[in-house]
């Protein structure tokens, strides 16, 4: 019995007394009642106490009643909530089937024409369904993994992040909407050619024969995002190179200057004006035939223009869609010559 229900009892006791500190206490022993569940010295009326007991017992049931159907209430409220979770996790795995099926009837659809070429030097073999993105697997003819620099492999993946970009309006829309719609990203594969074949030569057990070098190993790959999808489907703006792809094939470049570009022909600086879309290329001569006019825009066209396209800020520069501005500089850093090219001269070559 809690100790409120025993002072109820204390209350119609004729044995208690009230103290001004401690309230109703008991008048025998002067302290808060301690019987369990009667009190064997209580002094009260058959009815007063007939009284007492029916007013605690209801209280009681009303108390159970509460707390059984807050019970009830918070049980029912579990139940619908988990009864929901699984309701919406079965209709997402529905959906999410569904969409599965459709991307690999897509993906099958594709599959059936491959390989096929992608690109000059670039071969599709295999377009495969993972949980988080469609994979493309890609073969650079010709192109083995020993021939790169580990600055070169940056470079010419963000090269061909911004190729892959311009490229992607043309690539199955189908697939593009379905990679959308499910939130997928696109993972380019660039692999080495598969025709080279080699052996590892270093023998380290005698034991065990030489391993064959695994072959098609993966030289980069490039990450579409959904939202450059997007972009793709839905611009209707000229096409830029990321800044950043910019940026950093710039950045190498720059590191191998100066060197000649052709014979007698220095490439001594290299620069990027965004707003304008214009590279310009810096050159200094100690050839004779650098003249104003038909013969240096004739050299510009001819012998530069062979080398000056195998720099990557060029190929990105192309792939703008900008211009190129040839400067001469003399012995006093004063402009002898500029000569520019654009997208109707080197999209024809």
């Amino acid at each position: 019995m809690e100790l409120s229900d025993k002072i109820k009892y204390c209350a119609i006791c004729r044995n208690s007394k009230r103290d001004i500190e401690r309230g109703i206490v008991c008048g025998l022993t002067n302290e808060k009642p301690a019987f369990d569940k009667h009190c064997a010295d209580l002094q009260a009326s058959a009815h007063e106490i007939a009284e007492l007991e029916e007013s605690l017992i209801g209280g009681s049931q009303k108390s159970a009643t509460k707390i059984m159907t807050a019970v009830v209430i918070v049980v029912f409220a579990v139940a619908m909530g988990v009864m929901w979770l699984i309701h919406d996790i079965e209709d997402k795995s529905e959906q999410k089937t569904e969409s599965t099926v459709k991307m690999e009837s897509i993906i099958n659809k594709k599959m059936a024409t491959l390989p096929q070429l992608f690109a000059e030097g670039i071969t599709t073999d295999s377009i495969i369904l993972k949980r988080k993105y469609v994979k493309i697997a890609l073969t650079l003819i010709d192109t083995y993994l020993r021939d790169y620099s580990e600055e070169r492999l940056i470079c010419e993946s963000k090269y061909r992040h911004s190729q892959m970009l311009k490229h992607l309006p043309n690539e199955d829309r189908e697939l593009l909407n379905a990679c959308l719609d499910d939130s997928l990203q696109i993972r380019y594969a660039f692999y080495e050619s598969k025709n080279e074949t080699t052996t590892n030569a270093v023998i380290l057990d005698p034991v065990f024969p030489a391993m064959e070098k695994p072959q098609n190993q993966r030289i980069y790959a490039i990450v579409i995002h959904p939202a450059d999808i997007k972009d793709a489907l839905t611009s209707t703006e000229p096409f830029r190179c990321p800044r950043k792809d910019f940026d950093r094939v710039l950045k190498s470049d720059k590191k191998g200057i100066p060197f000649d570009i052709v014979s007698k022909v220095q490439l001594s600086a290299i620069k990027m004006d965004y707003s304008a879309n214009k590279l310009t290329l810096n050159l200094r001569s100690r050839r004779k035939d650098i003249t104003k006019g038909a013969a240096t825009e004739n050299l510009v066209k001819t012998d530069l223009w062979k080398n000056a396209n195998d720099l990557y800020a060029v190929k990105m520069l192309m792939l703008n869609e900008g211009s190129i501005d040839f400067r001469f500089i003399g012995t006093d850093d004063r402009l002898v010559e500029s000569v520019v090219i654009g997208p109707d001269f080197y999209q024809n070559k």
